[in-house]
């Protein structure tokens, strides 16, 4: 009897440890490295800005930085993952506090940020062999976007505006995503000496002459069409962009949470318009 007991016992345990984790995705570029690692079907929540087949169905926590400790925790989740735009840190340390393991990943825009990334999620979530084949697809699409950029004999130049109903002409400088991934496209950034997101002056955008423009498709849904935002910014007809409608739209979510999967996708896309001559060496699927 006790011999059959003991067994049972065993049998319990084996089956507590080969236990799946409940885990709730705050951020797109997270929610998106979690189904590339098969990780999907352990999700029980995800943000609103994680709008992927694969999660359509699960319960939506809100926005990533606006978390509720009482949303998350009435579905009993044992891992909270997110970019360190997750917040507010009062809620993150409800959830530790409570029990819960809060893995706060880093938001570096950097290719090398986004494989140690990858790294570090197969590592904690017994991911390794998917996070090794990740990885390795990852070098292949970097390394053929640096050798492509080799071949630009002119570098076009490319900035990213964030639209607003202001009018206003901010700008994408250094330390953001939509740096990284124009450099990667092989684009020089204009604004590159600004820090993060700045608003331009008339004499300031003018001055910098982009050949191009990117924004992001969420907000490019008000405007629709070139000539209706050129109309509402007018001084985008004054630079080559504008003059040459060479604005460009980019998925919104490959700029959250630092640089992800989509980044790098929406950089190869991104390459392939900028300098068509070059898209025969791209894999753009």
């Amino acid at each position: 009897m006790n011999r059959v007991l003991v067994s049972a016992c065993c049998l319990l345990l084996s089956f507590t440890s080969m236990a799946e984790d409940r885990i709730i995705s705050a951020g797109a570029g997270v929610t998106e490295l979690l189904i590339a690692l098969d990780k999907q079907d352990d999700l029980v929540a995800v943000d609103v800005t994680s709008r992927y087949p694969a999660v359509a169905k699960l319960p939506v926590v809100g926005y990533h930085r606006q978390l509720s400790a009482e949303g998350l925790l009435s579905l009993a989740p044992d891992i909270l993952i997110g970019s360190s735009e997750m917040g507010p840190q009062s809620t993150l340390d409800l959830l530790s506090q409570s029990g819960v393991d809060v893995m706060v990943l880093p938001t570096e825009t950097t290719t090398e940020n986004l494989l140690d990334t990858i790294t570090l999620l197969g590592n904690k979530l017994d991911r390794k062999s998917q996070a090794t084949q990740l990885i390795s697809q990852l070098d292949r699409d970097i390394t053929t976007l640096e050798e492509n950029n080799l071949k630009i004999k002119h570098t076009k130049k490319m900035l990213f505006l964030l639209l607003n109903d202001k009018g206003t002409y901010t700008a994408a400088g250094s330390n953001t995503t939509a740096h990284s991934v124009m450099t990667l496209a092989g684009a020089a950034n204009p604004a590159a000496e600004l820090n993060s997101y700045q608003a331009l002056s008339a004499e300031a955008f003018l001055a910098m002459a982009p050949d191009s423009i990117l924004v992001s498709g969420r907000h490019w849904q008000k405007y629709q069409d070139i000539d209706t935002l050129i109309a509402a910014m007018p001084l985008l007809a004054e630079t080559p962009a504008g003059r040459n409608k060479a604005i460009y739209v980019i998925d919104g979510s490959a700029l959250i949470g630092g640089l992800g999967l989509n980044s790098i996708e929406q950089a190869k896309q991104l390459q392939g318009k900028l300098y068509p001559n070059l898209s025969t060496t791209l894999d753009l699927n």
